[in-house]
């Protein structure tokens, strides 16, 4: 291997680290001004932006995109459900299986968060240019597709 190689390698694992750290922390910060100023979770922020963008989806596909197990899902929704924000209902195409969509207020709520997600968005990104914004939010997109490959 040459020392090439060894550089790549090394800045590859650097900057997947801060990939991480960077996501996790705005994971993080997400969820404590959501919990405090909304009194919901990460979690439930997270459904509600991804049910607010797709419609519905039974709870594998949410568990999925969310990356948690379908358990964390139910247990989420059901406090959604309970605070008025998420309903099941029926799958027209399947009838085994369950949607789980916004009400209105889930979708007013979902509203709500990602106004806070775009707000926490801008803080970390204070500093950095249009250019570099528009080379950022490309890589990143990129990134993203060449991790749903696997």
């Amino acid at each position: 291997m040459s020392g090439d190689d060894d550089n790549n390698s090394g800045a590859a694992l650097d900057l997947g680290r801060d990939l991480m750290l960077a996501g996790s922390r705005l994971r993080d910060a997400v969820g404590r001004r959501a919990q405090r100023e909304f009194g919901i979770t990460a979690l439930q922020s997270d459904m509600l932006l991804l049910l607010a963008t797709r419609g519905s989806m039974i709870s594998t596909e949410l568990a999925s995109a969310c990356g948690v197990n379908a358990s964390t899902v139910t247990h989420a929704v059901d406090a959604g459900i309970e605070r008025g924000l998420m309903r099941r209902v029926r799958n027209e195409a399947d009838r085994r299986l369950v949607d789980i969509g916004l009400t209105v207020a889930g979708k007013r709520m979902a509203e709500r968060v990602r106004a806070l997600v775009a707000d926490l968005a801008r803080s970390a990104l204070e500093g950095l240019g249009t250019p570099d914004l528009a080379v950022l939010a490309e890589s990143l997109a990129q990134v993203t597709r060449n991790l749903e490959k696997d």
